[in-house]
This record gives C-alpha cells, structure tokens and sequence, in this order.
C-alpha cells in the first residue's frame, strides 16, 4: 500500500470514528430519555420481553462501535508516527518543511477541505494540494518504515 491509498484510509478511519462516537452519544441520549427500568421482565415461557431483548441488542451495538473506534484510532496513531515519529521529532516532519506535514495532517487526519488547509497556513488551496502531494512522493520513496524514523532516502 503506498502512502496515498494509506493517507486516504486514515482519513476515512477518522470519518468512521466521528459517525461512531456520534452514535454513541445518540445511543446514550436516548438511554437516558427511556422511563422504563432498563432491563424487561420475562415472558411466562422464560423467554425475554421487547425490552430486554431491545437492551441486549443496544449493547451489542455499543460494543461493537466502541470496536470499531478502537481499529480507526491504531489506524489514526500509525499515521501521525508517520507524520511525525515516534517522538515529534522525527517521521515526514523531519524530511519535508512541517508546514507540508501539518496541511497532511489537517487533510487526513483531521479532514479538513483543502480551502481549510490553505487558510490555516496562509497559501492557496492549490499550493496546499501540491505539497501535501510532494510529501506523499516523499514518503513513498523512502517507505513508511524510514519515514516514521525520520530517515531521508540519502541517509538511509
């Protein structure tokens, strides 16, 4: 997988965690909005009623949601050691002006529109493109490993 195909799975982890932390928090608000006590009763027949059954169901889901969270984010942190290394001090901010790193960053891991990007760090939406672009060619040249490492193709 080279880095763009890479950057643009970070990105669409990032979009996964925000849909999945706002069903959380729809989850929770409607948790707290129910009256009724949280678990049901059990049919004559020993079977669940609606209710439980409908409790059962919603922490599957919460469960599997606060999963998914979990693989976005390993996913997230990977790319900001790329980004940036293991100790802010190395990864693509070592190779390539940080402002190049930061618009990646804001792009992927943030999901920022390009226009965002170029507003927060004073250049054309274009320029931005282009350097982030650049900084991906970096990293695909050295290979993700050098790159966390902060490691250029000449100093290998």
């Amino acid at each position: 997988m080279g880095a763009r195909e890479f950057f643009q799975s970070v990105r669409e982890a990032a979009r996964d965690a925000q849909r999945c932390h706002d069903q959380l928090a729809a989850m929770e608000e409607s948790a707290l909005s129910v009256s009724s006590p949280a678990m049901g009763t059990r049919t004559a027949g020993g079977q669940p009623d609606g209710m439980e059954r409908r409790v059962v169901a919603l922490v599957s889901r919460e469960d599997m949601l606060h999963r998914r969270i979990e693989a976005d984010y390993a996913l997230i942190d990977a790319a900001f050691e790329v980004c940036y290394g293991h100790d802010l001090g190395e990864g693509l901010a070592a190779l390539v002006p940080s402002w190049w790193v930061d618009a990646l960053w804001m792009r992927y891991g943030d999901g920022w529109t390009w226009e965002a990007i170029g507003q927060a760090v004073g250049y054309s939406a274009r320029r931005c493109v282009d350097v982030v672009n650049s900084a991906l060619d970096v990293a695909d040249a050295n290979g993700m490993v050098a790159t966390v490492q902060g490691v250029g193709m000449a100093e290998g």
